[in-house]
């Protein structure tokens, strides 16, 4: 990499490691020299509309909830929710200029809601795309190029760049030199590594690490729950449609009420989501092994666990007797789930530190008050079951509207 005039040229030889799905070279080099934007300007927000549409009109995308979840996300009436809600704190705002995006490389559609807020906050963006070739990738991508493609649109071509590249810390060096702010997605490694690589000196920086979720069910609340079918489904879908690898999944559920007598609750709730996941989930033999490895590990380093025996294991059940924080670092994924009884939110206090992000309810949210209000340094959210993966300008405590965007002192 060389510099000409304060301004940094990016060698040839690193575009050959770029695969490019939308963009190409030329616009990386333009990037660093567009105007900030207006925030949920006119434009932005038509240009988003009309990939709503796209994906809403297509056929394949409908058969992805996570696709469809965010073309309705990004819809016209949304944005203009979200603009009234901005414009409400006064004063003056400005894009920043360039994010540059980082994506999980395991869940499909995070990199899509990241550019999206990025862009309607008035900036350009360079997504750096998931390694893994999930089908909703291509189907999003496919309607933001069409839609690009259209005469009145294709003004943003400039604003728009999505790439491919493995490891590459010199990709990585150039790319987060022409940035004003970089968003990083991804595990606590994956933002150590990219770390090494400098910001310009007011570049801002987003970090969203290794965290994970857990679900609390008011035992009572749940029997009087009148369609539990239907919830069986929505907590399906916020553990199984990203095969729990989303930070937003729950891996823990507690049971809350009194001790012993929860357990027509337990077994009506578990009965229900066997049925859910026997018609929708399609198993690998791998994840069946993987459940079974991570089971023995838990043994070693758990205390006083046990697995509760089901139909088969399209559901693991791991059921722990106490809250310790070594929980956390036994995860599983596709469908094992560590389960305790508890009779107080807050027992939860000892393993709601600085990794848990949301709890996921049954019953009344404001329950957790108390143990939120009691100092802990997790839990950003605490959402309805069905709600987990719904996106917000607000995410993992970071008001992503004044992070990508700057005050100007101006009166007006």
């Amino acid at each position: 990499m060389r510099r000409s005039g304060g301004a940094v040229i990016l060698m040839e030889g690193i575009f050959k490691g770029l695969r490019f799905e939308l963009g190409d070279e030329g616009i990386i080099g333009r990037m660093p020299g567009l105007p900030a934007g207006v925030p949920f300007d006119e434009g932005r927000i038509d240009f988003l509309n009309r990939v709503s549409k796209e994906l809403l009109g297509n056929r394949e995308a409908k058969e992805y909830p996570d696709v469809v979840t965010f073309a309705f996300w990004i819809r016209r009436g949304s944005m203009e929710r979200e603009k009234r809600e901005f414009s409400s704190g006064g004063g003056l705002r400005m894009g920043r200029g360039v994010v540059f995006h980082i994506a999980p490389s395991n869940v499909a559609v995070n990199y899509a809601y990241s550019f999206a807020v990025g862009f309607v906050l008035g900036n350009g963006g360079i997504v750096r795309l998931p390694s893994k070739e999930f089908p909703q990738v291509r189907i999003i991508n496919g309607a933001v190029r069409r839609v690009l493609e259209r005469g009145e649109y294709g003004k943003w071509r400039d604003f728009i760049v999505f790439v491919r590249y493995e490891r590459s810390r010199e990709i990585n060096d150039y790319l987060s030199s022409i940035c004003d702010v970089r968003v990083i997605w991804g595990g606590d490694g994956t933002i150590g590594e990219i770390r090494r690589s400098e910001l310009p000196a007011r570049a801002g920086e987003i970090t969203f690490g290794d965290r994970y979720s857990l679900c609390v069910i008011d035992a009572k609340a749940y029997m009087r729950v009148e369609d539990k079918d239907r919830l069986a489904v929505d907590f399906y879908n916020d553990s199984y449609l990203t095969d729990q690898n989303a930070c937003t999944s729950p891996r823990l559920v507690c049971w809350l009420g009194e001790r012993g007598n929860m357990g027509q609750a337990r077994e009506l709730f578990w009965e229900r989501l066997w049925r859910v996941v026997s018609e929708r989930y399609v198993f690998q033999p791998v994840q069946y092994v993987d459940k079974l490895a991570e089971c023995c590990m838990a043994a070693v380093g758990v205390e006083g666990m046990h697995v509760v025996r089901m139909r088969d294991n399209r559901i693991v059940r791991v059921e722990v007797e106490g809250l310790d924080p070594v929980i956390q670092e036994y995860r599983g994924d596709s469908g094992m789930f560590y389960e305790c009884e508890i009779g107080d939110v807050m027992e939860l206090a000892p393993i709601c530190n600085g990794k848990v992000q949301t709890v996921v309810m049954v019953g009344d949210k404001k329950r957790m008050e108390p143990l939120v209000m009691s100092g802990v340094k997790g839990i950003d959210r605490v959402v309805e079951v069905g709600k987990s993966m719904e996106f917000g300008f607000v995410w993992d405590g970071y008001d992503l509207r004044e992070r990508l965007t700057r005050r100007v002192d101006l009166p007006l």
